[in-house]
């Protein structure tokens, strides 16, 4: 069960990091899969800037979680993730956003993946603590 949390991680910490980085060398690419169009000037650095740092730091810590085997890193990704879903249908409640279900579909799974995650990952703490004990 740890090595499929695990492998899920992994999966998502990559697709972050390349999101990441498409942010950093193709913004114009990156904003257009979003349904954004690119600002310039203090907008396009706002952009590149905040989104790429959110899928950095959630592949980072990601990373971080799966070579530690330890629950707690992921929790600044689940944080980033539900935030973002919340943030879209706060978009779409109160501003005439568009409804977005490809996205917030993405983020609710990999919010649940994270969540699975945290649980696997907590059990089998628990299991090797109980076997140092005895």
């Amino acid at each position: 069960m740890v090595n499929v949390a695990r492998g899920f991680l992994v999966f998502v910490a990559f697709v972050f990091l390349l999101l990441g980085l498409r942010w950093w060398l193709d913004p114009a690419g990156a904003s257009s899969e979003f349904g954004m169009t690119l600002s310039s000037g203090v907008g396009l650095s706002t952009e590149v800037g905040d989104i790429s740092s959110l899928f950095l730091t959630g592949s980072l810590f990601t990373f971080i979680s799966v070579a530690r085997r330890e629950s707690q890193w992921l929790y600044a990704p689940l944080a980033l993730v539900v935030l973002a879903a919340s943030g879209r249908i706060i978009a779409w409640l109160l501003h005439d956003g568009a409804f977005a279900t490809q996205f917030i579909l993405t983020e609710v799974v990999i919010a649940l993946i994270a969540l699975y995650a945290i649980k696997v990952l907590d059990r089998a703490s628990e299991n090797a603590d109980r076997g140092r004990i005895r």
